[in-house]
């Protein structure tokens, strides 16, 4: 488990990201009332900041999940944090979880499933924090490449599209993402049987149902349709 010292820390996270998700409600609803009352401009402020958050929020329950008591040893811990990238630091995450549920389980399945949640990770974690990256050091609208020398169009592109319901599915898969590798790391002994299979059918069931969904189809929703209160 982590060292004791570290607690205060894994507390730490537990009041921030809980606190990402209060924030996650309130902008949402800002969302809402501004696709209900057509107001073009805050729906576009507003969802790049709903992007920068779910990108933050993203950090801290990421940190939450890898220093969760009864979780991995320090020695893990340190391991994965010094990984270089945020992909990097995911994928240790991952290779480490099913390590310690290896001891558990004889199972050959373990590398298509480990190679199952890598997969979710970099659609759905890895390749929005480039734009959040964008979006944090000043390029709200406009994207110029690493270095700064030249305008990168595509990542451009990529920020005028940005949409909120996909937003949405961001924070609702990396919820259920980060459930599955809390139990692992957890309940090694316990997770794939009583919790794994169910729960990461869930994320892929959720995943399959939701990949249509968008501005345009959310503007078609009943809930859309009603009067704002005043």
């Amino acid at each position: 488990m982590p060292d004791p010292n570290t607690l205060d820390f894994y507390k730490a996270y537990v009041v921030n990201t809980t606190d990402y998700l209060t924030a996650e409600n309130e902008i949402r609803r800002t969302i809402n009332r501004a696709i209900k009352e057509n107001k073009t401009n805050t729906l576009n402020v507003q969802t790049k900041l709903y992007a920068l958050l779910y990108s933050t929020y993203s950090e801290s329950s990421f940190m939450k999940m890898i220093l969760t008591p009864y979780g991995f040893e320090q020695k893990y811990i340190d391991e994965i944090l010094k990984q270089a990238s945020i992909q990097e630091k995911w994928y240790k995450t991952i290779e480490l979880a099913f390590l310690k549920f290896n001891t558990f389980s004889k199972g050959s399945e373990i590398p298509n499933k480990s190679l199952e949640l890598k997969r979710i990770v970099l659609k759905y974690i890895v390749d929005p924090s480039i734009i959040r990256n964008k979006i944090a050091h000043g390029q709200i609208t406009v994207a110029l490449n690493s270095k700064n020398t030249a305008l990168n169009i595509d990542l451009t592109t990529k920020i005028d599209n940005l949409d909120v319901v996909y937003i949405y599915r961001l924070f609702q898969v990396n919820k259920k993402l980060i459930s599955i590798i809390e139990d692992l790391i957890e309940s090694p002994d316990k997770a794939h049987y009583n919790y794994y299979y169910s729960k990461f059918q869930e994320l892929e069931s959720f995943i399959s149902k939701s990949q249509h969904w968008n501005l345009s189809s959310k503007k078609n929703t009943k809930s859309m349709s009603k009067t704002v209160i005043r």
